[in-house]
């Protein structure tokens, strides 16, 4: 697939996943996923900045996902209260692209923190920078930089040594969920690093779609995230055992290697569905609209 910028493409809601004939089975997949050379997840999941404090870092972690903490007054101190607690935690935070960008993460990375998601604005030139500093001088840190949209800016940054792009809409370019995150996926590969799609993630089924695409993770936040947390990473590692069955994938990497897409019409996304059926327990968050 070309690697331009993407102005028209497929959504999540427009496509299925073709079912294959398998012998694997639901419960015997493997979930976990490689962030970076240093860093794995249990749960290809990362929860998004806005909706992460310090206990729901703390509960994403015992469930084997990843929550960002957001830049402010209080992460650093998040960080080493997170580092106290369990040395083990694995800890990620935000990092503004600002003059000190640099400074700030050497810091965090100092207290404890594993994982940098540098949150780039119009000021490429100054993050481009900053990225090179940390992608050499601040080993091992795994960093994911995001935003990204256009295929130019995602080259340039890759080309910094990073690990992993946060695909999302920016200012004047969407994200075609599916087709964006197969061409950057392609893209990222030729640097030898990977690609998260940061947006659009409302249903578990959304994650195996994202994952099919070429995503080695999803970023999400309150669109799914509602109520109690530990309900929802269920629900959503429910979810994914189910698709990786259905498709026949055994890993993470085998879904995202080998599954195939059909698009479908806005009817036969409603179609998907569960219908006429009755629940005796809604789920903690999944609605139609």
């Amino acid at each position: 697939m070309t690697t331009e910028t993407v102005t028209t493409g497929l959504s999540l809601d427009q496509v299925l996943l073709v079912p294959r004939a398998s012998d694997v089975l639901p419960n015997s997949v493997a979930l976990g996923t490689q962030l970076s050379p240093t860093v794995a997840l249990a749960l290809p999941v990362i929860g998004a900045p806005a909706m992460t404090d310090k206990q729901v870092a703390q509960q994403f972690s015992e469930n084997g996902a990843l929550a960002i903490l957001p830049a402010g007054e209080t992460q650093l101190q998040d960080v080493q209260d997170l580092r106290a607690a369990d040395e083990a935690t694995t800890i990620g935070v935000a990092v503004r692209n600002a003059p000190d960008a640099f400074e700030t993460a050497v810091t965090l990375r100092a207290a404890g923190a594993s994982v940098i998601y540098y949150e780039l604005d119009d000021q490429l030139d100054l993050a481009i920078e900053s990225l090179k500093l940390l992608a050499q001088q601040v080993p091992p840190l795994t960093i994911l930089v995001g935003p990204v949209a256009y295929e130019a800016i995602a080259r340039q940054v890759l080309a910094t040594g990073i690990d992993a792009l946060v695909v999302a809409p920016t200012p004047g370019q969407p994200v075609y969920t599916v087709t964006t995150t197969l061409a950057f996926a392609e893209l990222a590969a030729e640097f030898d690093a990977a690609v998260i799609l940061g947006a659009g993630i409302r249903y578990s089924g959304d994650i195996v779609k994202a994952i099919a695409a070429g995503a080695i993770a999803t970023m999400v936040d309150d669109q799914i995230m509602t109520g109690d947390l530990t309900d929802n990473l269920f629900q959503i590692a429910g979810g994914l055992r189910s698709g990786m069955g259905y498709t026949g994938a055994a890993t993470i990497n085998q879904l995202r290697e080998e599954a195939q897409f059909v698009q479908i019409t806005a009817a036969g996304l409603a179609e998907s569905h569960p219908h006429d059926v009755e629940l005796t327990k809604d789920a903690p968050n999944y609605a139609k609209n």
